[in-house]
Formats: structure tokens, sequence, C-alpha cells
């Protein structure tokens, strides 16, 4: 096989840093409230991202929505909430992965999505307040495919649901394995249908879960040195990454945060109203 150009290897090692070998600790923090009989607030952090949620129902129906985006990664990430109106006049539901049969998913900020789901769900849940931390363990960088994509070693992740552990996983490869049932899992195929399975409360933890496994993998990844979400060569997974913003979505730079050992730090806006 012949070799690259050298100028096309050029610009695919300037987004990555070879000299890693591992991603540390990776932390995502997410806190549901209830503000009122008719409200629940939920924010979310990691690394790379930094949103709130703010969600109105009448006890059956979402009556409004809006979201407030702190911290990301492209600048069209900052219009993603204004995508979340179509939800206005849907019934809500306990389970916090129905918000897929409610909103286009890939028209959506991923993470927006997702804790919009979790907003809904407390929405029904009935009680006050609930606080999830996912911890992803340091992750060895094995080599890098395609001189982009990292391929990880097997780690192991948790989530803690108001400061006890509700859910341990190993990952290997594209599979993780759950500590308590043994059940070997794929993160791709099946994976809605096994959640779908499980009852609500662990039907949500593995949700969160899978997403902060996924996202963990960024803190192998320099992005500041993407210019735009054109440049990472995804498929159209989300807001900004369609085909009609993506070329537009201008990486906002200084913007990754290091949280491994400073849970503490995260959340600042949790007392607030998005």
């Amino acid at each position: 096989m012949a070799d690259a150009p050298e100028n096309a290897l050029t610009i695919d090692h300037k987004f990555i840093d070879e000299t890693k070998t591992d991603t540390g600790r990776a932390r995502r923090m997410i806190d549901l409230k209830r503000w009122d009989a008719n409200t629940v607030v939920g924010w979310l952090e990691d690394d790379f991202h930094h949103f709130g949620v703010t969600l109105s129902h009448d006890g059956e129906l979402i009556t409004g929505v809006s979201a407030t985006a702190a911290r990301y990664p492209w600048a069209s990430c900052a219009f993603a909430p204004q995508a979340l109106q179509p939800l206005v006049g849907k019934t809500l539901s306990a389970r916090s992965s129905d918000i897929g049969q409610r909103l286009a998913m890939r028209e959506q900020c991923t993470h927006i999505f997702d804790l919009t789901g979790l907003v809904m769900a407390h929405a029904v849940r009935g009680i006050s307040h609930r606080h999830y931390q996912a911890i992803t363990e340091n992750r060895e960088i094995l080599g890098w495919k395609n001189h982009k994509n990292p391929i990880f070693g097997p780690t192991t992740i948790h989530l803690e649901q108001d400061g006890k552990i509700v859910m341990q996983w190993r990952s290997e490869k594209a599979d993780i394995i759950d500590n308590d049932t043994g059940h070997r899992q794929s993160l791709g195929r099946g994976f809605r249908e096994w959640t779908e399975s499980l009852d609500l409360e662990h039907g949500e933890y593995a949700t969160i879960l899978r997403r902060a496994l996924l996202v963990s993998g960024g803190r192998s990844m320099v992005h500041d040195n993407y210019p735009s979400a054109a440049a990472m060569e995804q498929p159209e997974l989300c807001y900004s990454f369609q085909a009609s913003r993506r070329d537009s979505a201008l990486r906002m730079h200084d913007t990754t945060k290091d949280y491994a050992d400073s849970p503490e730090a995260m959340l600042a806006c949790v007392n607030s109203k998005p």
C-alpha cells in the first residue's frame, strides 16, 4: 500500500498529541432540581461542555423549554437551544431516553438533548433533587487509527447518584461489561434496545454512563487544533455537525477544562435558572 502524501500526514498529525499515553480521569456531572411545582432545572458539565435546561409543564404536557450554553466547543452550539422548541406541547415521560420520540436527536446538541431527557424524567419522578457524577478512570492510548482516532485500552467507569455508586462497568474496545450482572453489551448496535429492557432507573444510569464514556475519549485530543467542526470529518451526528452548519461551526478556543482532580469546581451555575 502506498504511503499517504506527506502534506496529508502533516494535516492529520496536527490534530492529535502523539506524546499522550493516557487520558487521565474524566468526570461528567449532572444536577436535576425541582425549581417549583411546574418547573425543573438541570445542569450538565464535563471537560468540554457546560449546559443548562429549564423545562416547565402542567403535570402532563411540556409547556415551555429553554436552555443555556455556558461553555461549548463550536460557535454554532450557542444557537442549538432554539432547536428544543418542538418539544412544547409534547407529553412528559418517566423514561429519559423517550426524548428521542419527541425530538430528532441529530438536529439537536447531543448534550442538551440528553440533559433535556433527564429533566423531563425528573419532572415525572416527583422528587426534589438528584445529583449524578460519572467517573471514567484513566484510559491508556494504545495507538492512533488514521492518525486521528485513538485506540484505547480497557478502563472502568462508574456512576454515582447522590454520592452512592449505582452502576459500574468495565470497558473493553467497543463493549462494556456490567459489574453487577456480567452482561456484555456493545456501545453501538443494540445498546438502546438493552436500556429499554431495563427498569427506569437502571435504563437512565446506563444511558448516562454510555455518553460519559464516549465523551471521555475527547481527553486524548487537541480540540483547539480543529478550526471548525468540518475539520473533524465526522458524520452529521448533532446540531453543529450538520452539513449546513459544520463549516461555520468555528472552534471556541480555550474552552476545554481538566476536572480530573477538581470536581468541586464543576457546575458553578447550579443554583441559577437557565
